[in-house]
């Protein structure tokens, strides 16, 4: 009885430690906005984030993150006060064509620890240009993302998503 017990527990755990996979650095899927301000050296509290298409908020954000000799704005996107998303703003942006070298940089890094990329696409519509590389590492999805519009400076940013598709 005490061996049936204790197995329906961990069979009840299961879920937890699946979604306790890291998802960014020190952070893992649902922590807290104070949570995640204790994980992550010089990351604070930000109370006027944007908010994503899925509802998820900006609420803690962490500045001068460096990634592939760059300067990066970390902003960390909570569902439900339950971190859902990190993102990686660049923020020394440029034209799309010459932030082509640099998605090649980080695509680099991103195969050396995920793989090769799930997918990976640039795109025109119009004055629109998109390029696109993503991976799937167990429960996050991890995804390069640039975009311009005309000759404006093109964003960048890298993001990691808690995935729970089957």
């Amino acid at each position: 009885m005490r061996r049936s017990i204790l197995g329906a527990m961990l069979l009840l755990l299961l879920p937890n430690l699946a979604l306790a996979q890291q998802l960014w650095g020190p952070t893992t899927p649902g922590m807290t906005p104070d949570d995640v301000v204790q994980a992550v050296d010089g990351a604070y509290l930000h109370e006027s984030g944007d908010r994503l298409a899925t509802g998820a908020i900006e609420a803690v954000r962490r500045d001068g993150y460096e990634l592939a000799g760059e300067a990066f704005t970390q902003r960390f996107f909570f569902l439900n006060d339950g971190l859902t998303q990190v993102t990686m703003s660049l923020d020394n942006t440029r034209d799309f064509d010459a932030m082509q070298g640099l998605i090649d940089s980080l695509s680099e890094e991103m195969r050396e620890r995920y793989g090769e990329a799930t997918d990976s696409e640039v795109t025109t519509t119009g004055l629109m240009r998109q390029a696109k590389v993503g991976w799937v590492d167990g429960r996050r999805k991890i995804r390069i993302f640039s975009m311009t519009m005309g000759e404006d400076d093109a964003l960048l940013n890298v993001n990691y998503q808690a995935y729970f598709a089957d």
